[in-house]
């Protein structure tokens, strides 16, 4: 798969967000707490922090059944999915 570049422009939950083009990305391996509960509510705000309206790469790795892209994403080198990952274990 070939990396994509764009913009991230709604937090959907921990672990995924929406594209200016409509399509949901969700970071490939990264499993949050459910987004009603606290723990849940932190992670949305740190991946909004990390990537909200902010130009990410992208590598497809799969696609759920709801038609959504499972991803590596990174920004400027960061490698986004490891960041998650690791301020999740952190919670």
């Amino acid at each position: 798969m070939s990396l994509k570049r764009a913009t991230p422009v709604e937090i959907i939950d921990g672990n995924s967000f929406r594209l200016r083009t409509d399509a949901i990305i969700v970071l490939n391996g990264v499993e949050v707490p459910d987004k009603t509960t606290s723990e849940g509510q932190k992670a949305m705000e740190k991946l909004a922090e990390l990537v909200l309206k902010k130009k990410v790469e992208y590598e497809t790795t799969e696609w759920t059944p709801m038609g959504q892209t499972k991803a590596n994403v990174t920004l400027d080198g960061v490698d986004i999915n490891a960041e998650m990952k690791s301020f999740v274990e952190s919670l």
